[in-house]
């Protein structure tokens, strides 16, 4: 093959150049972490709802003063909420962006309240949480490019 050839020049049908940087693997990082978390939701959802002797504590251990099959709706909407802005980010939508940010700030938030109970994984927590905010908010746009629907 010469080094004019159509092959060597465009490896990808439809994208001639990507302008995507190395912030790209930090947005996709974000979406596998969402995706993991919205089943991990999604899982104790259902557990909750099959076997709830399993979850199941003492009143007084409750935060909340709300039902078990409700803490597992919440548990199930969220998580599929959650799954459904992973796979988004990884496709490169905005709406999944601005989803993305949203989940990782009540993240931060729960993460920020554990702090005295365990700092080492919640300070952990807060930084990838920070990290990966950035790079959603500033180049998660260079996903979509990398796809090339800019």
């Amino acid at each position: 093959m010469s080094e004019t050839s159509p092959a060597r020049s465009a490896p990808y049908p439809g994208i001639e150049r990507s302008t995507a940087t190395a912030w790209v693997g930090w947005v996709l990082l974000g979406a596998i972490m969402i995706v993991m978390l919205g089943a991990v939701h999604v899982g104790t959802g259902l557990v909750a709802l099959i076997r709830p002797e399993v979850l199941a504590g003492r009143r007084a251990d409750l935060v909340l003063p709300v039902s078990l099959d409700a803490l597992a709706w919440f548990h199930i909407g969220l998580g599929t909420v959650a799954v459904v802005v992973g796979v988004g980010l990884v496709r490169g939508r905005g709406w999944a962006r601005l989803g993305a940010v949203f989940l990782a700030g009540v993240a931060a938030l729960v993460n920020f309240a554990f702090v005295g109970i365990y700092p080492v994984w919640s300070v952990t927590a807060l930084v990838m949480t920070t990290v990966v905010v950035y790079a959603v908010a500033a180049h998660g746009a260079e996903v979509a490019g990398a796809y090339g629907d800019t």
